[in-house]
């Protein structure tokens, strides 16, 4: 659904469109009377208060066909980009919910995004650190979340509170490494990313520069809204905006300029036999150590995704 040209068929004539025929909630978007961007939700619900924030005016009114109407509308155009990925996820939220409980679960998740619509501007990460966010939530996305559910997944989630392993579940860990797609080697920043007593998994996913018009494109500020549409549950949005906020991301619109091709990823097997420097290797004396890792060496450890 190209939600964008939705909005713009209504914005000289300042009417609204509805989202989709075949939704079983009634969602249209559009511009007000005032000419701003807003999404509006028409089901039936009981009145309850909501707060607006600086970027976003939110109403809830009764309508005379007895319906209420839940509104959001944009304030500050230069938050466009944000406010289409809000309206995404409250669309697939409310269409999530049903017509009944649409609107009590689009004021839910409304107190968990006006967190980030009241976030202050700061500096942001750099192209490195965006690159290795960017691997350890597509590994959050496409293994963590599916294989524990979203309570354990984002708890496992270790990199954000500077953990030795990104992520440690279970009887289990994974690190995760982003290189380039032709990547020989991988690097191993401390002792402590591979010291373990249980076995784990060492993870390479390979990222390529791309354009921002390059279909299929990965940047962070998508990864992020993707993720956040499969956690249902607000305390766990909760503890990944928090993790994300440990790291320093917030959204902003210069991330768009960093988009990366997901060229793949392998995984290896690391057990006893694993080739990795452990602290019992070195003498007491070396307080840390960085090495790297050739990955045509360990092809013997390669596992199939788990």
């Amino acid at each position: 659904m190209k939600l964008k040209s939705k909005f713009e068929k209504g914005k000289a004539s300042r009417t609204f469109q509805r989202i989709d025929s075949t939704y079983t909630v009634n969602i249209f978007v559009g511009y007000d009377d005032d000419g701003r961007m807003t999404v509006v939700i028409t089901e039936n619900s009981n009145f309850k208060q909501i707060k607006s924030t600086k970027l976003i005016d939110v109403a809830l009114k009764m309508r005379n066909d007895g319906k209420m109407a839940l509104s959001f509308s944009l304030l500050d155009t230069a938050y466009e980009s944000l406010f289409l990925i809000f309206c995404n996820d409250i669309i697939t939220i409310c269409e999530r919910a049903g017509s009944d409980q649409a609107i009590a679960c689009a004021i839910i998740r409304w107190k968990y995004w006006k967190e980030m619509f009241g976030k202050k501007k700061q500096t942001v990460l750099d192209k490195q650190e965006i690159k290795g966010l960017i691997g350890e939530l597509l590994i959050l996305k496409e293994c963590i979340l599916t294989k524990w559910g979203e309570e354990k997944a984002v708890q496992a989630w270790m990199g954000p509170l500077l953990g030795h392993k990104d992520f440690e579940i279970d009887d289990t860990w994974y690190e995760i490494k982003s290189v380039n797609e032709n990547a020989l080697q991988v690097k191993i920043s401390s002792l402590e990313q591979l010291e373990s007593e249980k076995e784990g998994h060492l993870v390479v996913v390979r990222l390529e520069d791309t354009s921002t018009v390059a279909e299929n494109s990965v940047n962070i500020n998508k990864l992020v809204v993707e993720i956040m549409s499969l956690i249902t549950d607000v305390e766990n949005l909760n503890v990944l905006q928090t993790k994300l906020d440990n790291i320093g991301y917030s959204f902003d619109e210069e991330y768009e300029l960093w988009n990366f091709m997901y060229k793949g990823r392998q995984s290896y097997y690391v057990d006893d036999m694993f080739p990795r420097i452990r602290k019992k290797d070195v003498d007491n004396a070396i307080g840390n150590a960085q090495y790297t890792i050739m990955l045509d060496g360990i092809e013997r450890f390669k596992e199939d995704w788990v």
